[in-house]
């Protein structure tokens, strides 16, 4: 081996090392762990009394896909990926032809409040919001009482409020990811085929149809699935607005539930995690597949 690789090697072994430490360690443990009955009392020290932490095959697998609260929160986390992803597109698209089109004055503007999302806590960010939406106090339902709604809104405890609320705190919090991609998209359409388009006649809406949409359409199809595993993945926001409404609802709450409830089972917990990870890996692979974005990795 060449002196040059030798010294090469050296110098990445660290980094490979970290990263197997704080990334693959904690990966492959919580495997094995969802193939163990890892509870309290026998996890991470055995209590006299507990039973011994022991191989349990796939009994845990078994015992969640039977529980009808697991799969109440895996049918309303796809539907919280079909909602919160319609919305982030359709607020993205929207956004980004604004900012793109000649008419819309003062940019700037719109470059600052592009970065606010970014630049708030997450913790602040769902906190402000929770309050926007208080039942009694929040401005939300003080400007509908003051446009004469009788029945207000309980945007806080209310499955359906709570959950159309949702939608809207991930749409602020990712409408600057999609207006970022598709903003992009749109300065790469060349002008003269919008010059060409208008030549011939096309409406404004035929040249966004006809000549803009085919040419960013792999852009918002990255953003889209992207976007989508986020809110597959979505814990901290429900996690903060109403934990106890959400637990049954999000796939990712209900397993932290399993894991630190009031009747911890990490085996459990863990087999939530894998099943999550194995289904949003196979959602990854269909959607890269149908929408062929590695062509255009392969250059």
């Amino acid at each position: 081996m060449k002196k040059t690789t030798m010294i090469a090697l050296f110098l990445i072994l660290p980094g490979i090392a970290a990263f197997l430490f704080f990334n693959m360690w904690p990966i492959l443990y919580s495997i094995y762990l969802a193939f163990t009955n890892a509870q309290l009392g026998n996890f991470p020290i055995q209590a006299p009394q507990a039973p011994k932490l022991a191989f349990v095959g796939l009994d845990n697998f078994r015992w969640i896909l039977s529980d009808e609260k697991f799969r109440n929160a895996f049918l309303w986390t796809w539907l919280f990926v079909l909602t919160s992803v319609t919305f982030k597109i359709l607020a993205g698209i929207f956004l980004s032809l604004l900012y793109n089109s000649k008419y819309v004055k003062g940019k700037m503007i719109y470059r600052s409040l592009l970065i606010i999302p970014w630049a708030l806590p997450l913790l602040f960010s769902v906190t402000v919001w929770k309050f926007m939406f208080d039942p009694i106090f929040g401005p939300i339902n003080q400007m509908l009482k003051s446009l004469g709604v009788q029945t207000l809104p309980n945007w806080i405890n209310d499955p359906f409020w709570a959950f159309l609320a949702l939608n809207i705190i991930e749409v602020w919090l990712a409408y600057p990811f999609m207006i970022t991609v598709i903003t992009a998209a749109l300065q790469s359409v060349p002008d003269t085929l919008v010059e060409a388009a208008i030549i011939d006649g096309a409406s404004y809406w035929q040249r966004i149809r006809h000549v803009v949409l085919p040419i960013v359409g792999k852009p918002i199809a990255f953003a889209t699935i992207l976007t989508s595993a986020a809110s597959f993945q979505y814990f901290m926001v429900p996690y903060i607005y109403n934990a106890g409404l959400f637990e049954d609802k999000f796939i990712l709450l209900y397993g932290f539930r399993k894991a630190f409830g009031s009747t911890p089972h990490y085996g459990r917990a863990a087999a939530v995690m894998v099943i999550a990870t194995l289904v949003l890996a196979v959602y990854m692979y269909i959607n890269v597949k149908v929408t062929k974005l590695q062509e255009g990795a392969k250059g």
